[in-house]
């Protein structure tokens, strides 16, 4: 959609431009995965029951629960990785314009396997939630009566 969108006559959006959109895309996608767990937490803890002082959640909904919890700590875990990976090569390149190896100017790359961690990270904190959600709706759908 964007990139039609982007279209001016036959030329296209550079890589860049698609860099971009991956990374708006991604971001979101992080930022709605934080908010689906929290949300999700208190859909658990809208079941709860009280007995003697205790709170009691049905046991049908740990594995919901422990699957949001996962997903939330796989983004923190992806973002921990990515802090400190690129921290490190950004420390590297540092010490090579310091010793005149490189200069601002110059273009540098890496391996695309440096991201891979937090690739890894991201598509299963998604994973964990969506079927965290399946689960929770699947035990909502049999425990709410509907009326017509």
């Amino acid at each position: 959609m964007a990139v039609a969108q982007e279209r001016n006559g036959d030329k296209m959006p550079n890589i860049d431009k698609f860099r971009q959109y991956h990374f708006d895309a991604t971001t979101k996608v992080s930022e709605n995965t934080r908010t689906l767990a929290l949300s999700a937490i208190a859909i658990v803890w809208l079941f709860k029951t009280e007995k003697d002082g205790q709170y009691i959640v049905p046991e049908v909904l740990l594995i919901p629960l422990l699957l949001v919890v996962g997903g939330l700590a796989l983004d923190f875990l992806q973002y921990i990785y990515r802090s400190v990976v690129w921290h490190v090569i950004f420390r590297r390149k540092e010490k090579e314009l310091s010793k005149g190896k490189i200069t601002e100017q110059t273009e540098l790359y890496v391996s695309p396997w440096v991201n891979f961690f937090a690739y890894l990270f991201f598509y299963a904190k998604a994973i964990l939630l969506v079927v965290a959600y399946w689960k929770l709706a699947t035990y909502f759908y049999s425990v709410v009566k509907w009326s017509a």
